[in-house]
């Protein structure tokens, strides 16, 4: 049954810039690329004796469907449905979990970009939480 609209809430914003969410959406979108790009040098890795074969097709086959999971995020995004920046949100803070571990273990570099990409795309779609519509208020 659905609620009566609170009152008491403020309405929606506005979006906080005309350019806010193509950019949350282009930053998912790079992160898709890389882990698609990643998911192919570890079958490549794999299949040349560069990793273990289990690490290999195992990161090869996880990858893609977080790929997946971003790519459909920043369709939501773009769409202003609230999925992308649900999983936007929380895949950023656990690629600046992997990031920091990168960097802990000594691929520096590496952690870096994903740290610097977490945050950024983390700060971007916090900036559309409240231009996002809920579902009680698409009616």
């Amino acid at each position: 049954m659905p609620t009566a609209p609170d009152s008491t809430r403020p309405a929606d914003a506005e979006d906080p810039g005309p350019r806010t969410r193509p950019r949350a959406a282009l930053l998912l979108g790079v992160e898709t690329l890389v882990m698609a790009a990643a998911a192919t040098f570890c079958f490549v890795a794999a299949s040349g004796g560069g990793m273990t074969a289990r690490l290999g097709v195992g990161l090869g086959i996880f990858l893609p469907l977080f790929a997946a999971g971003t790519a459909l995020a920043a369709r939501s995004v773009l769409a202003k449905g609230r999925f992308g920046i649900g999983f936007g949100i929380t895949w950023q803070m656990f690629q600046a979990l992997v990031g920091a571990g990168m960097i802990s273990s000594g691929m520096v570099w590496q952690g870096v970009i994903a740290l610097v990409l977490a945050i950024a795309t983390f700060v971007v779609l916090a900036r559309l939480v409240r231009s996002t519509p809920l579902p009680s208020r698409l009616d």
